[in-house]
């Protein structure tokens, strides 16, 4: 029991009834991924906040709280469509909790009925990963277009509304443009051999015959 319940002032009283339910109230807290099962779609997080415990003695201990297991993963999706992530172990996450039963749906799908009357309870949790702290945030994201990349930066799918879709790979890039397809820093191929500007043709005769394949 919190120690201003036990006073005289019906205010202080309620105050403390009120932060003791707030308390155990669960609606996000950010997460560690621990572990991954890609056939589910799910993830075991450790929550990166501890929680605060009243010791018998009256002071407050940091603990950490449990392992969250089992957790659905948000991967975009829709209409037929998705996008997946090679999430793994140490990557940083939302934990969000549902405010009635989850399970139900979890298993089954569709609409469900609660199998009981929890609320806002941490066996109840959805991850949503890609939430980033300050000492893993990305270096050199695009504020003009939208990138699918690695965190390196090394591997971008790039779309600019002003300029059109460029992939790059360390030094080379592609871009696609309204006025044509551009190549970069690399050799065009097709079946191992090199058809770009420098590529050369075997069988090779005087005046209107045609060239044999590249070499």
């Amino acid at each position: 029991m919190d120690i201003r319940e036990r006073t005289g002032d019906m205010e202080e009283a309620f105050r403390a009834m009120l932060d003791g339910f707030k308390a155990s109230l669960w609606t996000a807290v950010p997460a560690i991924v621990q572990s991954v099962d890609f056939a589910k779609q799910t993830a075991t997080l450790q929550p990166a906040i501890k929680s605060q415990q009243r010791m018998p003695d009256g002071s407050v201990k940091a603990v950490d709280l449990p392992l969250l297991t089992d957790v659905p993963m948000h991967f975009p999706t829709g209409g037929g469509a998705s996008m997946t992530f090679p999430v793994k172990a140490g990557d940083e996450a939302l934990v969000v909790f549902s405010s009635r039963p989850s399970d139900a749906w979890q298993q089954s799908g569709g609409v469900q009925s609660q199998i009981d009357a929890r609320t806002h309870d941490l066996s109840d949790v959805f991850a949503m990963v890609g939430f980033r702290s300050n000492g893993k945030a990305l270096s050199g994201v695009s504020s003009s277009s939208t990138q699918i990349r690695s965190d390196d930066g090394q591997h971008v799918i790039d779309l600019n509304p002003a300029s059109g879709l460029t992939l790059t790979s360390g030094g080379v890039s592609m871009a696609l443009t309204p006025g044509g397809l551009a190549i970069t820093g690399g050799t065009v191929t097709h079946n191992g051999k090199n058809i770009g500007s420098t590529h050369t043709h075997n069988g090779v005769v005087p005046g209107g015959g045609n060239t044999g394949t590249p070499n």
